[in-house]
């Protein structure tokens, strides 16, 4: 979901879809256009809007000229099987968005941001070339013996010699041009082929000592031109992790691919980080690599502040249970700073400074940086919270640490004083978790040796949860932070809460029956730092919208997705509706049914052959808040 303060703009299943709000507490229908593919993001600039899907290559059309392009030849297949693809609108007519360009990126889609008109995109390619084994073809025999067998090993060496020796003659039979990922432009039904490469592979990164297939791009453009022109910048590496602040943007991967790490006792778990500068619009420079022991959990492990990069990883979480003495569990907090390299003059990140050795046998649920400060909550039975000093990059020092049942799974900094978080409440003793709990945390950090807790709230979508029937509940908003939708100004949380309960009965004739009955809710709670307390302000209700006579298609897509605070007013949204409240009464001023479209990614799409970009006004995401009207 997406809002300019004057319109809603809702990815709702395969569909695009516009709202009005004439003023606040109203919603006017304007427009629902059809996006091929599996439309996953959204991206707006004052009269341009880019949805972005991903597009599986068995579902273009034989007689689309993109088609052709995607194969290697008549016997060998397509180059990829997927495609990350921008519907590039003009909106300039929310009531008839006239899509201006299309846009397919071969590769898989990680993440995208929109700063002033540049886009940058990162994909994950994994180029289909023909004859290329990812794989080792052991014999039958290898299976059978044990696992410290000598003879294993050698068979294992023996064919993985052979293997890379088969890939070598492979890739030297194609060129560069055919192995790289490219860009297909659609304009007005004209395709044209751009490449993603230079010739003097300037803007190619490729780690020395780890185990990669694929390509990661990122990939810049401006928005507001109409001449097609970019920027591609590439990392030979697995899928990425991607964080992004104003001016830096960061890609890490694993070090290690799990085939060989299972394999391998002396892999390392290790993660690359690679960094960009992206102050400048339309520029994207790579400014350093380096590694760090562990795992990444999140974006919210990495921050960048006042040119220190800081990463926050796990360490043996992955339970090498076939060791005698595997690497026992434990974080670590690093930082770094940009170098270079004296002996190949290359740039890199230099670490300067580690805390170690925080939690032992735990691992990280959530982080946050914010400033000079770092907060951790790690978990194995109970919830630790840390607080780490950042304030000198050399020596980063753990401040405090408060044990509290129960889980927090993402932080949000409420202020210097306090942070807002949001998890799962603990077991009936206290430890573990309990799954069907979700539960608010107001922690009181003003003495950082000291951290407290203020308050916490337990949330349920029914009154009596433990009543027959009703299975756990579930919030969006404990892995997607998008879904957690704090509003300063009134002090207000909203987070949205859904369950369902199994019916079943035999019928007169004997026959047996069965039916759902779904609730969604989304709940809005007052927080006060004043006076350390959160309570419930009231809730608004989607359950009518999936409690009608076909109440199976509703199972998974039943929870309100979004919700936007506007003036006195909030909307929540839904596959089959959104909602006016306002939060004074919590009365609903208005309601709107949508009719939501399963996404099904490599099914065929035949709305669009029907009628491509078509607008149908008669059929009745980051979510943010509005900005205030002037």
């Amino acid at each position: 979901v997406k809002t300019d303060g004057y319109n809603i703009y809702f990815i709702n299943g395969r569909n695009l879809v516009i709202f009005s709000v004439p003023e606040f507490g109203e919603l006017e229908l304007l427009s629902t256009t059809a996006i091929q593919g599996s439309p996953t993001a959204m991206m707006l600039d004052d009269d341009r809007l880019v949805v972005i899907s991903s597009v599986s290559t068995w579902t273009i059309a034989s007689n689309d000229p993109l088609s052709a392009e995607l194969g290697w030849d008549e016997m060998s297949g397509w180059r990829t099987s997927s495609l990350t693809k921008f519907t590039i609108f003009d909106i300039t007519n929310r009531s008839a968005p006239e899509v201006a360009k299309e846009l397919f990126l071969e590769g898989s889609y990680m993440t995208a941001r929109e700063v002033n008109a540049t886009v940058r995109t990162v994909t994950h390619a994994w180029m289909n070339v023909p004859g290329l084994q990812t794989w080792l073809n052991l014999p039958d025999g290898y299976w059978n013996l044990d696992y410290d067998d000598p003879l294993r090993l050698e068979i294992r060496e023996k064919v993985g010699y052979q293997t890379i020796l088969d890939n070598q003659a492979t890739l030297a039979r194609i060129s560069l041009e055919d192995l790289l990922p490219k860009v297909y432009e659609r304009v007005n039904g004209v395709l044209s082929v751009h490449q993603l490469d230079d010739d003097s592979c300037a803007d190619f990164v490729a780690p020395t000592d780890s185990l990669n297939r694929g390509f990661n791009s990122i990939f810049t453009f401006d928005l507001s031109d109409d001449e097609f022109t970019f920027q591609a910048d590439h990392i030979v590496g697995n899928y990425p992790m991607v964080y992004a602040s104003e001016d830096v943007l960061v890609l890490t991967e694993n070090a290690w691919d799990w085939w060989w790490f299972w394999g391998n006792d002396n892999m390392d778990e290790a993660t690359n980080i690679h960094t960009f500068d992206i102050s400048n619009p339309n520029d994207t420079v790579y400014t350093g690599s380096g590694r760090v022991n562990g795992t990444i959990l999140n974006q919210f492990s990495i921050s960048e502040y006042e040119g220190v990069l800081r990463v926050a990883t796990t360490s043996g979480q992955w339970a090498r249970w076939w060791l005698e003495n595997p690497e026992p569990m434990s974080s670590s907090v690093v930082t770094f700073v940009r170098g270079v390299d004296v002996e190949t003059d290359q740039q890199i990140l230099l670490e300067v400074g580690r805390v170690d050795n925080i939690a032992p046998e735990e691992r990280i649920w959530s982080a946050r940086f914010d400033g000079d400060r770092c907060y951790l909550v790690t978990f194995r039975q109970i919830d630790p919270l840390w607080v780490i000093d950042m304030s000198d990059e050399t020596s980063p020092v753990i401040l405090g640490e408060l044990e509290i049942p129960g889980v927090s799974t993402y932080i949000h900094p409420l202020s210097r004083d306090h942070l807002l978080t949001i998890g799962m409440g603990p077991g009936p003793d206290g430890l573990g978790l309990d799954w069907s709990n979700t539960r608010l945390s107001l922690f009181n950090i003003t003495d950082p040796s000291a951290p407290a807790v203020d308050d916490v709230l337990s949330l349920s979508p029914v009154s009596n949860p433990e009543a027959e029937g009703w299975t756990w509940s579930y919030s969006e908003a404990s892995y997607e932070h998008k879904a957690f939708q704090y509003w300063a100004p009134k002090g207000m949380l909203a987070v949205p809460l859904s369950t369902y309960k199994y019916n079943n009965w035999y019928d007169e004739a004997g026959y047996y029956s069965y039916s759902y009955e779904f609730v969604s809710k989304l709940m809005i709670i007052n927080v006060s730092e004043e006076t350390g307390t959160m309570s419930i302000h009231g809730e608004v209700n989607h359950s009518t919208f999936y409690n009608g006579d076909d109440q199976r298609s509703y199972f998974n897509n039943y929870n309100i997705r979004r919700s936007i605070f506007m003036g006195d007013f909030i909307y929540a949204v839904s596959a089959q509706g959104v909602t006016v409240t306002n939060l004074t009464s919590m009365d609903e001023t208005l309601a709107v049914s949508l009719d939501y479209q399963e996404v099904c990614y490599g099914c065929y799409d035949d709305r669009l052959e029907e009628d491509e970009g078509e607008t149908d006004s008669d059929r009745p995401q980051e979510a943010e808040s509005s900005p205030d009207r002037s």
